[in-house]
């Protein structure tokens, strides 16, 4: 069963209106006002009784293509899928040390011991409130340019993680309206269309393919997921160019994604993070749902009809009406889509595990609130801890439904009394043992459900096929997987996904593709040097292109293998 949310975004070029450049024609009429008034006045003088004169002085490269806000956003030209686009940041020397020193000021020098890793007393790596500041650089693109663009780093533990391995090669985030109020001349300026973008730097993915592949393997899936692309990003700080190295392009969820992947974009955008974001009963607190548009509007009534109707005790009373109100409430289709695909690509750093890392959006339209994924630099991959607990499917015959299955222990170990009853979690406070490694407190027994300090108890390892170890802290997946309508839905997902946008020999050809168009730029005469690069080797690089392969290869073994087990599921 495939579900198709949204038309495939890559179509969207299709559609995309190239509208007249106004730049000449103003020029124009400004040039023969002013010959007119004043034989001796020059070409760039403006006459601001002139109707058509905005009174602004734009840029020589200013068009409505390319700044206007009036221009639909090229996906073509920002995100291409068979090119490396490139782009040249200038900040001036002061700004550039106004950056340096807001890092050192957070995470110490460059190149020293940082506080991005929770260690004996250092911050948790996820109790993250820094906000880097923000200055004004110029950007070229295509011999265009663009001025006062806001930019300032951006990420969470791997922003400090990159300072403390004497790495320039920081994410960044661009804003290109950020500073009109100081410099009207760029009022709503856009970049073909768009206003905000992120360029992320692939760290801890030696692939440097995992930001720009996994929204598109959601996407194909019928999942609303951003844009993206591989940009060479060379930064001018004031001795000239610098390669800063390979960067994946993303579009930004409030800016362009809403407005193009859904019927009104005027609805609510919510990241959320911290422990309201698991949905877990009494936990909603508006803290916990940053919103990104109408923040003026003090009204999160439809994420707490959310949390209401999804706690209700209908659930088990009434499934039927349970299913009912939730589906007029939240889009469940999409939901159970999109944990089928990041249960089967796997990633250890997102809901069930991690409580941040997605986006809600309500649709006025229907009043639903969608899922949108975000931040996919750890999918594709069996995470820090590999040995994951996927090899006890075939043991697993509910398949998640209930938590009555005792974990396989592995060798010679005795399960502990705990888990000889009717509930595989341990007492409170204890740890609990799977595939043969002891595990951390189960979530809701720590000072921090949603894995928000120290790591939570699962961070490093995917969630299994069965998920069977997701308890109530993570309502939205235990009881959906609990419902036999949602869970069997689950299973025809993971079979499509397979079979379809996750198929082993289609991502083979997708990897070496991807991996052939941008080595020239990671490795080599042209590729990333010492200090602007994460990689440790080049051999880092060469050797990530198989692991995806092998990993692809595995996954759908996996699920064949958990599936065959499933009775009135998939075959």
């Amino acid at each position: 069963m495939k579900i198709s949310l949204h038309k495939n975004k890559k179509s969207k070029d299709k559609i995309v209106r190239r509208k007249l450049q106004l730049c000449v024609l103003a020029t124009c009429t400004c040039t023969v006002l002013c010959l007119l008034a004043c034989g001796c006045a020059s070409v760039g003088d403006t006459d601001e009784t002139n109707p058509g004169d905005t009174g602004l002085n734009r840029s020589a490269d200013w068009t409505e293509e390319t700044h206007g806000n009036d221009a639909d956003p090229d996906y073509s030209v920002v995100f291409p899928d068979d090119r490396v686009n490139e782009i040249t940041i200038s900040i001036s020397p002061e700004n550039w040390q106004i950056m340096l020193d807001d890092m050192t000021a957070e995470f110490g020098e460059f190149g020293g011991s940082s506080t991005a890793q929770a260690g004996m007393g250092e911050k948790p790596q996820d109790n993250f409130d820094f906000d880097p500041v923000t200055v004004a650089a110029d950007i070229t693109f295509n011999d265009t340019e663009w001025t006062d663009v806001g930019i300032r780093f951006k990420g969470q533990s791997t922003l400090g993680n990159t300072w403390k391995d004497a790495s320039y090669k920081i994410s960044f985030k661009l804003n290109f309206d950020k500073f009109e109020d100081e410099n009207p001349d760029i009022k709503n300026q856009r970049f073909y269309g768009f206003d905000e973008l992120n360029l992320k730097s692939g760290f801890g993915d030696s692939s440097l393919m995992r930001d720009k592949i996994a929204p598109e393997i959601f996407s194909d899936a019928g999942v609303v997921a951003p844009d993206t692309a591989f940009y060479r990003v060379y930064v001018d700080y004031g001795d000239g160019p610098v390669y800063f190295g390979l960067y994946t392009m993303i579009e930004s969820v409030e800016d362009t994604l809403i407005e193009t992947s859904f019927t009104n974009d005027s609805g609510n955008v919510y990241k959320p993070e911290g422990s309201g974001a698991t949905f877990a009963e009494g936990t909603f607190d508006t803290e916990y749902f940053e919103k990104k548009t109408n923040e003026d509007d003090e009204d999160w009534s439809d994420v707490e009809t959310l949390y209401t109707v999804l706690n209700d005790d209908t659930r088990t009373t009434d499934p039927e009406e349970w299913r009912d109100n939730l589906e007029e409430t939240f889009n469940v289709d999409g939901f159970i889509r999109w944990l089928a695909v990041n249960t089967v690509i796997q990633n250890w750093d997102t809901y069930g595990i991690s409580s941040k890392n997605y986006y809600l959006y309500t649709n006025p339209s229907d009043g639903i609130i969608n899922w949108i994924p975000w931040d996919n630099n750890e999918a594709l991959s069996a995470g820090k801890n590999a040995d994951t607990i996927d090899r006890q499917a075939m043991e697993r015959p509910n398949g998640g439904q209930t938590n009555t299955s005792i974990p396989d222990f592995g060798g010679d170990m005795q399960p502990p009394e705990w888990a000889e009853g009717e509930d595989t979690r341990p007492p409170m406070g204890g740890d609990r043992i799977m595939g043969g490694q002891r595990m951390a407190p189960p979530l809701e027994d720590t000072d921090n459900a949603g894995g928000m300090q120290n790591g939570g108890g699962r961070r490093g390892t995917p969630l299994s096929l069965t998920l069977d170890e997701v308890d109530d802290s993570w309502p939205l997946i235990r009881y959906l997987m609990d419902d036999p309508v949602y869970h069997a839905m689950y299973l025809d997902d993971l079979e499509d996904v397979v079979t379809t946008v996750f198929e082993p020999e289609a991502m083979e050809t997708t990897y070496r593709f991807n991996h052939e168009l941008i080595e020239p730029y990671v490795t080599g005469a042209e590729g990333e040097t010492e200090g602007y690069s994460n990689l440790k080797s080049s051999d880092e690089f060469d050797a990530s292109l198989n692991e995806l392969i092998e990993h692809a290869d595995s996954r759908y073994d996996a699920v064949m293998a958990y599936l065959s087990t499933q009775t009135g599921g998939s075959s």
